[in-house]
């Protein structure tokens, strides 16, 4: 039991460290990790609130091929919903932009879930034949949450207010398909093949991972795909500078000190920037009322970033040598 138990805080703290990351690299403060740690402690609660109700639901649920494939499907679904509630709530302010923030709340809401139901299923006697079932449960959680996060950071995005419900549950369903696929697949392999099938497990993991990953890169693909076009409207209008669309973009890129020297100010251009872009594209959903008045905020922002980029004239990928 110490080995998987081991294993579970260790997937838990190395990608709880990695979200952190995701938004550290980006953003240059410590400011997330008291919102962080209140969503992975919402994941908990959760998880409590699970137990308490069925102590047989979660995660051992999903592994026993004598208890079918309906209730873990049902369970994936009534978690995205529970976990969804909390980061609906970071979504009505900033602290929630686009997909990539949703994604990286999620996770953590997940990883807080996942590590609480794993430790209390080996608590009570569970013993998975083999350490890495264990890392393949807390991956496919932390994968299924972070699609629900971004599913509700796309909804925010999304350019007819009607959408964003239907976008955010949509999130949430196929989150929990996608949960339950990935259990059905390992039920059924171990079915076949033994539960210490040593090519099937590690497969099983590579999964999991894969979908964590592309749930961040699906992220990452749209809010680039919706700066470049925000942004590039600002630099034609001769408000922003040319480099500014090469380099805020691209997550790659803007992460690098290259491109503006002080720290505190390339935080302060991305975040702005990055507000701005958001709040150009939701405004094309807007009825002419409603545009005029979240227009003033667009305003507000662009002239604060054209006062920042004009502090240091010779800064930016253009600046003469």
């Amino acid at each position: 039991m110490i080995l998987p138990s081991l294993l579970v805080l260790a997937v838990v703290a190395a990608l709880s460290a990695t979200a952190f990351l995701v938004f550290w690299l980006d953003r240059y403060t410590t400011e997330p990790v008291v919102r962080l740690v209140l969503v992975a402690f919402w994941g908990v609660l959760c998880s409590l609130l699970f137990r308490l109700a069925d102590p047989t639901a979660g995660l051992a649920v999903d592994l026993d091929p004598l208890l079918g494939t309906a209730l873990p499907a049902a369970a994936g679904l009534l978690e995205g919903l529970l976990l969804a509630a909390v980061l609906v709530v970071l979504a009505t302010s900033h602290y929630l932009d686009g997909p990539l923030d949703g994604a990286v709340y999620g996770t953590v809401a997940g990883l807080g879930f996942a590590a609480f139901q794993s430790l209390a299923a080996l608590h009570q006697g569970w013993s998975p034949p083999d350490p890495g079932v264990a890392v393949f449960m807390t991956l496919v959680r932390a994968g299924a949450t972070a699609l629900v996060g971004a599913g509700i950071g796309f909804a925010k995005l999304a350019v007819r207010m009607a959408l964003r419900v239907p976008c955010a549950l949509a999130g949430v369903v196929v989150a929990g398909l996608g949960r339950w696929l990935l259990s059905l697949v390992a039920v059924r392999g171990w079915g076949v093949w033994g539960q210490h099938n040593a090519p099937f497990n590690p497969a099983l993991v590579a999964a999991a991972a894969v979908l964590l990953v592309g749930v961040f890169w699906a992220a990452l693909a749209l809010e680039h795909r919706v700066l470049v076009r925000q942004l590039g409207d600002e630099v034609a209008l001769g408000v922003l500078p040319s480099w500014v669309v090469e380099v805020l973009p691209s997550y790659r890129r803007r992460i690098r000190s290259a491109w503006w020297a002080r720290r505190d100010e390339r935080r302060e251009i991305v975040r702005l920037l990055t507000s701005l872009a958001f709040r150009k594209h939701r405004l094309r959903g807007l009825s002419e009322e409603r545009a005029r008045l979240y227009g003033l905020e667009v305003g507000r922002l662009r002239q604060r970033a054209r006062t920042l980029l004009a502090l240091a004239p010779g800064a930016g990928p253009e600046a003469p040598q």
